[in-house]
C-alpha cells in the first residue's frame, strides 16, 4: 500500500486534533486515533466495522463480537499483518504498548511514539497504588516503550 501524498501534512493534524481534545471512548481514545492515523497515512480507513461504541465495555463488546478476544492488537495483525521491529518503525507506522496490563495502540511520530490514554497515570507511593487522574491525554513516549509495531 502506497502512502497519502500528503501523509505527513495529515498525520500531524490527526495528532494536532487529538491533543486538543478531551480524551472519551469511541470518540478520541487509543483505537480511535490509531485509526484516524493509519487513514492519515494510507487515505482509506482500516477495520471501519469497529467504530461507534460509547464506552470501554462497549468497545470490548464490539470487538469481540467481529472475533478480537485479546486485545486491540489482534485486529492490527489481521489488517497489517506480522509486526515488524520496533525500532525499524518509521512516522505514520504503528504500535502497542502494554501498560498495567492493558495493551494500547499508538503511531509512530517524529518525536516518539504517540498514544491516546484515558486512564490517567498510576503511581506507587511505598507499597500503595495510587491513579493520578491528569486529564485525558496524548503521551509522547519514547519508541523503546513499543512492545510491537506494524507497517503502515
Amino acid at each position: 500500500m502506497t502512502r497519502h501524498p500528503e501523509w505527513e501534512k495529515r498525520l500531524n493534524a490527526v495528532v494536532a486534533k487529538h491533543q486538543a481534545i478531551e480524551g472519551a471512548w469511541g470518540t478520541s481514545d487509543c483505537w480511535v486515533m490509531t485509526m484516524d492515523a493509519v487513514e492519515a497515512v494510507r487515505g482509506e480507513r482500516i477495520l471501519p466495522h469497529l467504530a461507534g461504541y460509547a464506552s470501554e465495555a462497549a468497545g470490548y463488546k464490539l470487538f469481540r463480537k467481529h472475533g478480537y478476544r485479546e486485545t486491540v492488537e489482534e485486529a492490527l495483525v489481521q489488517a497489517l499483518g506480522a509486526p515488524i521491529g520496533t525500532l525499524l518503525a518509521q512516522r505514520g507506522d504503528v504500535g502497542v504498548i502494554e501498560r498495567e496490563g492493558a495493551v494500547s495502540c499508538g503511531v509512530y511520530v517524529s518525536t516518539g511514539f504517540a498514544v491516546r490514554t484515558i486512564y490517567g497515570r498510576v503511581e506507587r507511593i511505598g507499597r500503595k497504588r495510587v491513579e493520578i487522574t491528569t486529564g485525558y491525554d496524548l503521551q509522547i513516549l519514547p519508541i523503546t516503550a513499543v512492545s510491537r509495531a506494524y507497517k503502515v
